[in-house]
């Protein structure tokens, strides 16, 4: 396994098989929640922190995998050191859907102009909120996890019932602010889990 310093923020660490092969981990059942990936991704971070004073303890951290030959693959690791520091995520976010059909979803969608995205800490206070505004609300909405979080996205609710929901939504979960760029995050990183009419499904069988 070696590691590159890219910068103070990036590092470009590059695993071979003969790396996977003394870990037991099997390239074609890479999981990254098994216990072997787990301890790979670990055993990577304190290297990166004793070579190059790479800490992460208090930052996020956005990885992107990519084939570098048939021997292995490269993993680019991007620390963002604040929490509200969004920046390099949406430059990340940017260049991977640059010519994708990322944009065409947002013009037919209007996505940026009509999302809300609500975060919450248990699934069970997220049922406790379908229960309550599944008879009025009347838009879109998914269901994405990510890590031990669930993640509410609404689009096209009317205005009308908007103040009733955001007095809802407050009670029970924490809303995102910087949709435009968390939205694609997730797409990226979280669990679809319900892709249509979440609101709905969650309190008709939980």
């Amino acid at each position: 396994m070696r590691i590159e310093k890219v910068n103070d923020n990036v590092l470009r660490v590059t695993i071979t098989l003969s790396d996977l092969e003394e870990r037991n981990i099997d390239l074609g059942s890479l999981n990254y929640n098994s216990p072997a990936a787990q301890e790979l991704f670990w055993d990577m971070m304190e290297r990166a922190e004793e070579e190059y004073g790479f800490a992460s303890h208090d930052s996020q951290l956005i990885f992107e995998a990519s084939p570098e030959n048939e021997e292995g693959f490269v993993v680019t690791i991007t620390k963002i050191d604040s929490e509200g520091e969004f920046e390099s995520i949406q430059k990340y976010i940017k260049s991977k859907y640059k010519n994708s059909d990322l944009r065409q979803k947002k013009k037919k969608s209007k996505v940026c102009s009509a999302l809300k995205i609500y975060c919450f800490e248990s699934i069970e206070d997220l049922c406790s909120l379908c229960k309550r505004i599944c008879t009025y609300y009347k838009g879109e909405s998914s269901l994405i996890k990510h890590k031990n979080c669930y993640y509410l996205l609404l689009t096209g609710s009317s205005a009308s019932s908007s103040k009733s929901l955001d007095i809802f939504m407050c009670e029970y979960s924490t809303q995102i602010t910087n949709v435009s760029f968390f939205e694609g995050y997730l797409n990226e990183y979280g669990q679809k889990i319900i892709s249509d009419n979440a609101i709905q499904t969650l309190s008709k069988y939980f």
